[in-house]
């Protein structure tokens, strides 16, 4: 009996949207192949670094327009976001924020 609340409680946790992120409509990027939605880096960044504040958002949305346009490797920004989540931080942005700002400046790549 464990067994199946254990697995059945796993099966929840799989199906379940990472770190529970819930997009909103025009926060949502096209179906992939196999049918899913996918979720954009700056909904995905607002969310689960928390940022709240204006100028939280603000660099959010910089961030996700610099590797939309090629100007910041998108392997960079997700690998410090898992990072500051991983802390388990009431509040991860500020950490993200001075990492990927120490991240860039060691490619050369200023984030203003």
């Amino acid at each position: 009996m464990r067994h199946l609340l254990l697995a059945a409680s796993v099966a929840g946790m799989l199906s379940a949207p990472t770190l529970g992120i819930h997009a909103r409509a025009d926060d949502v990027a096209p179906a992939t192949e196999d049918g899913k939605t996918a979720v954009t880096l700056e909904s995905r960044l607002t969310t689960g670094l928390k940022a709240r504040r204006p100028e939280d958002v603000e660099f959010v949305e910089r961030v996700a327009e610099m590797v939309r346009t090629g100007q910041l490797p998108a392997k960079v920004v997700d690998s410090t976001f898992l990072w500051a989540i991983r802390r388990r931080q009431s509040y991860p942005f500020p950490a993200f924020q001075k990492a990927l700002r120490i991240q860039a400046d060691r490619l050369g790549i200023a984030i203003d």
